[in-house]
C-alpha cells in the first residue's frame, strides 16, 4: 500500500471543493445508442492516500490494482533577462527617465516536461482481466519572476503546449493501444486500436451552438464517443467528480470489458491532466 503525501489529499479537496460536480444532464448521444446501452458511473476519491482509493465497481466489473505515480516536472532549458515594469517601456524610461519609475523584475524563461504513469486491473468474474499501463508526458513553458534587489518575491507561472497519452491494454494475449496527441491551438488526436482493428474516438463538444454566436467561446470537451466507423460502441461523459460511461449491450461481455478500461484510461487522463507543479520533480 503507497501511502501518499497529506498535502496531496488535502489539495485534492480543496480543488474538488471548488469544481463543478457531475453535470446534470447527460451529453447528447446518438439516436438509439442510450436505449440499447448499459450505464455505468465512473466515481473519482476525495481522498488519495492510497491507491486503493480508486478501486471501485463499475458496473459488473471491478477496477484493482491502481498504481498511480506522483507528477514530476522538470526544467528543460531556461534563459533569463531583466523585464521592466514602468510604462512605455525601456526606451521610454532612458528618454524620460526623471518621469518614469525604473523597476524591473529578473525573469527567467523556461521550457518544462512532466510526466506521470499509472496502471490499473479491470477484472470481471470468470474471465480474464484487462491490465492496462499508461503514461502522460506534458511539456509547456513557463516563467520565473525572481528577487529584483528591490523587492523580494519568487514565483512562477506555466502554460501548458503539449500532451500525451499512451496506454497498452492487454487482455487474455491480446495487445491494444490508445494514444491522445493534444497540442494547444489544434484538435485533438485520438488512435485506439483494438488488437488490430483501428476504433474511431470522437468528442463531444461542450456547447457547440454558443460557439456560432460567440466566437470567444470555445466550449470544451464534454465527452468522447467510440466506435467502429459506422456504430457507436460506447460513449463517456466527462465529470471532475462523477462521470457517466455507456456500452453497448449487444457487444460480449469481455469486448465491454475492454471498451471500460479503455473509457477509464481516457478519464483518468481528463483527470490527471491538471495542476502540474512548475517547481523541481515532486511526488
Amino acid at each position: 500500500m503507497k501511502l501518499k503525501l497529506l498535502s496531496t489529499a488535502l489539495v485534492t479537496i480543496v480543488a474538488l471543493s471548488a469544481c463543478k460536480s457531475t453535470p446534470e444532464e447527460d451529453m447528447s448521444l446518438p439516436v438509439g445508442f442510450e436505449q440499447q446501452a448499459q450505464l455505468m458511473p465512473l466515481k473519482r476519491p476525495v481522498l488519495t492516500l492510497t491507491d486503493e482509493a480508486w478501486h471501485q465497481a463499475i458496473g459488473p466489473f471491478q477496477l484493482t490494482n491502481m498504481d498511480l505515480s506522483g507528477k514530476s516536472t522538470e526544467k528543460v532549458s531556461t534563459s533569463t533577462g531583466w523585464q521592466t515594469t514602468a510604462r512605455g517601456g525601456l526606451l521610454f524610461q532612458l528618454m524620460f527617465h526623471d518621469e518614469v519609475n525604473l523597476s524591473g523584475d529578473v525573469v527567467n524563461k523556461f521550457n518544462t516536461r512532466a510526466e506521470q504513469s499509472f496502471s490499473f486491473d479491470l477484472q470481471a468474474q470468470g474471465a480474464a482481466s484487462v491490465h492496462a499501463e499508461c503514461q502522460i508526458l506534458v511539456f509547456g513553458q513557463g516563467e520565473e519572476t525572481l528577487d529584483n534587489g528591490v523587492n523580494s518575491y519568487n514565483w512562477q507561472t506555466s502554460e501548458q503546449q503539449l500532451s500525451y497519452l499512451g496506454c497498452k491494454l492487454t487482455q487474455d494475449g491480446q495487445v491494444s493501444t490508445l494514444v491522445v496527441e493534444d497540442k494547444a491551438g489544434t484538435a485533438p488526436v485520438y488512435k485506439l486500436n483494438q488488437g488490430s482493428i483501428a476504433l474511431t474516438v470522437s468528442p463531444v463538444q461542450e456547447a457547440p451552438e454558443l460557439a456560432k454566436y460567440n466566437s470567444f467561446f470555445q466550449g470544451g470537451e464534454y465527452g468522447y464517443l467510440v466506435g467502429d466507423g459506422q456504430n457507436t460502441k460506447a460513449a463517456l461523459q466527462l465529470s471532475l467528480d462523477q462521470s457517466r460511461l455507456w456500452v453497448s449491450k449487444d457487444l460480449p461481455a469481455a469486448t465491454q470489458q475492454w471498451y471500460v478500461a479503455a473509457l477509464f484510461s481516457l478519464q483518468m487522463y481528463d483527470w490527471q491532466n491538471r495542476q502540474w507543479p512548475v517547481n523541481s520533480p515532486t511526488h
